[in-house]
């Protein structure tokens, strides 16, 4: 089995978890996800398969996208609806009040993970020492908001914003700071991944229907390797015999890789530039 699973992850459980559930169903040992997606929030989960493994870093970089629901007036020690109560206090937010506020929170940003999250610190994940109440600084990281839109309100202190922006970005951490600019505490009520490096909800499946599937002898839910990186220049190689056998290949090429690299018609993996030509430095056909 190789290729991508678009996997709708349920609230609840853990992206490990999700992995290791279709390590039984399926029978296979190198399955992968493609970045944490909180134990809470529900979505698009992005899982590799077989040589499909090797492009986890590649998809993982790509932008995503999620519909989160904020809370102001509460704060909690995880910066969602799953921790313990730390402040709560009186306000009434407005649509225009938050809708003011939202481009102060698009474009380039510095953003400090939270104490809650798989970051690791001196060899542990934060959020294993934040659970010991060690709580310690984590250096500011860089990240990128693309868009920030309020979709609603969906009751008192509550609003829908649908964000798209860089990974590394705690949608968590966004809604406290949000709150901070509005002087409010605030919190994540409900988080969901409408896209990840070019997967979608609409083309996703819950564990429940990959299993049904299966058990179908139907694997139709295995996107196939290349769907990861169509964004990438395409080269069409004719010697297969060369191609087989790991030798430089011949022919026009872009000036920087990877790019993918095809023959007669088969997508064979991803190429470098090497020497007069270039050479495929990902194999994903199996």
């Amino acid at each position: 089995m190789n290729g991508i699973i678009n996997v709708i992850k349920p609230p609840g459980m853990t992206s490990s978890g999700a992995v290791v559930y279709l390590r039984r169903i399926l029978g296979e040992k190198r399955i992968g996800h493609t970045g944490t997606l909180d134990p809470g929030a529900a979505g698009v989960l992005p899982v590799c398969v077989g040589r499909s493994t090797k492009l986890s870093q590649i998809i993982m970089d790509h932008e995503k996208s999620y519909l989160a629901e904020i809370l102001f007036g509460v704060s909690t020690d995880t910066l969602d609806s799953y921790g313990e109560l730390v402040r709560r206090c009186t306000c009434d937010v407005s649509e225009q009040e938050l809708s003011e506020a939202l481009p102060h929170f698009t474009g380039e940003l510095m953003q400090t993970p939270p104490a809650y999250s798989a970051v690791k610190i001196d060899g542990k994940k934060s959020y294993e020492l934040a659970r010991k109440g060690i709580v310690k600084s984590k250096p500011p990281r860089r990240i990128s908001i693309f868009e920030n839109k309020l979709i609603a309100q969906t009751g008192k202190n509550r609003f829908l914003v649908r964000i798209r922006c860089s990974k590394g970005t705690y949608i968590r951490k966004l809604a406290e700071d949000m709150g901070e600019y509005l002087g409010l505490p605030a919190c994540l009520m409900f988080l969901l991944r409408e896209s990840s490096g070019g997967y979608e909800l609409q083309g996703g499946y819950t564990l429940d229907e990959i299993a049904e599937m299966t058990q179908n002898g139907d694997s139709s839910f295995l996107n196939a390797p290349e769907t990861a990186v169509l964004q990438m220049e395409r080269v069409d190689c004719d010697n297969r015999f060369a191609i087989d056998h790991g030798m430089e290949l011949s022919g026009p090429c872009p000036e920087k890789g990877p790019f993918r690299v095809y023959c007669e018609g088969d997508f064979y993996g991803l190429g470098e530039p090497s020497g007069n030509g270039y050479k495929l430095a990902v194999l994903l056909k199996d």
